[in-house]
């Protein structure tokens, strides 16, 4: 798979190594798939009358109809900078490849190099923000991926409200930003994998909130196990908490799917007291290993068939979490690919976790 990516300005020509997120205007053209008229329904939800007298978030807004749904088909972009903004890392560790793919002709490959923490992280941009959004997309870690005991690699921005607390150890204040990611982790299994799932977030009551979905864990439905070199479809659905007389309520929701099956169920967090400006702005791909350690070996991460739906739930919404019983067995997960690196490409070995970082 050809590796090779010709760099272009971003909107935002800062980088920024302690991880945090920048808020800048995005200079992407693919925003055709968004229209002027989902404007009106999304300022509704605002509350626009009566601010600060009573609820003014979307409280219950679950299975509702979204604005909009956006199907990111890769093969009708010319580049991944078409679909997504860069704020951190380097360009070359992200690029379009034909193989290993899990539908259409084209997917993204993300590389954390050897040494390094950064490959990239990458937003799709949500101009006038979302109070909440419904996403799925199928995910791949290399055949010989392997890290070290108790380290975590971040893989998906689930939803970002951009600001300076939203990574990087900033404190979120219900103003400044906030965050909810997805990592995989070695936490109670071995460096060879199956890996683990950690949701790791940062709200108004507590940065750097990191749940392990293991079984036992406050808020694991059920403890998955992520087998390299196998495609998996992960949903994710995040919604921002309702507002009561200025004061944001523990109701904000954040909740994973993998191939279908509820995973992670967590529904008191306190994200943001501004439903103007601090709300969900970005979601995508993302590379980041460590925090006080560096990625032991190249790795590399694949992702196809990304879906969003904005202010709202796909039309085949999942199960409530009392309806959803059964366990993720890898075994029988949908598809087993065998994924290969480009020629010339080595993977070597090993690394450990950030203790308040990312």
């Amino acid at each position: 798979m050809d590796e090779s990516h010709t760099d272009r300005p971003t909107p935002d020509e800062r980088v920024e190594n302690d991880g945090t997120e920048s808020n800048t205007e995005s200079g992407v053209t693919r925003r055709q798939t968004l229209q002027m008229g989902s404007l009106l329904s999304v300022g509704g939800l605002f509350g626009v009358s009566g601010l600060g007298t009573g609820r003014t978030a979307a409280a219950d807004h679950t299975d509702t109809e979204p604005d909009e749904v956006v199907h990111l088909d890769y093969d009708d972009y010319g580049s991944w900078d078409d679909v997504y903004r860069m704020s951190n890392g380097e360009s070359d560790n992200i690029s379009f490849v034909s193989d290993p793919i899990r539908s259409g002709e084209t997917a993204i490959q993300l590389r954390v190099q050897e040494g390094a923490h950064w490959g990239v992280s990458t937003h799709y941009d949500f101009e006038d923000g979302l109070l909440e959004l419904d996403g799925r997309v199928h995910f791949a870690l290399n055949t010989d991926w392997e890290m070290e005991t108790e380290n975590h690699c971040r893989i998906w921005n689930c939803a970002m409200g951009l600001g300076e607390a939203s990574a990087g150890g900033g404190v979120p204040d219900g103003t400044n930003g906030w965050s909810n990611r997805l990592y995989v982790t070695t936490r109670d299994t071995s460096p060879e994998g199956p890996f683990h799932l950690m949701s790791y977030t940062y709200h108004m009551d507590q940065n750097q909130d990191h749940d392990f979905i293991l079984d036992g864990e406050e808020y694991a439905v059920q403890q998955p196990a992520i087998v390299p070199g196998q495609w998996y479809e992960f949903e994710y659905y995040v919604r921002v908490n309702t507002i009561d007389d200025g004061t944001a309520n523990s109701d904000g929701v954040v909740q994973y799917w993998l191939d279908g099956d509820l995973i992670y169920d967590r529904q008191d967090l306190r994200f943001t007291d501004d439903l103007d400006d601090n709300i969900i702005d970005s979601s995508g791909p993302v590379g980041y290993y460590g925090g006080r350690y560096v990625a032991p070996q190249n790795l590399y991460a694949y992702y196809d068939d990304h879906s969003m739906a904005l202010d709202g739930r796909f039309e085949d919404a999942r199960e409530d979490p009392e309806e959803s019983d059964e366990t993720t067995d890898p075994e029988e997960s949908e598809q087993q690919v065998e994924i290969e690196l480009p020629d010339g490409i080595d993977l070597p070995g090993e690394v450990d976790l950030p203790d308040g970082t990312e």
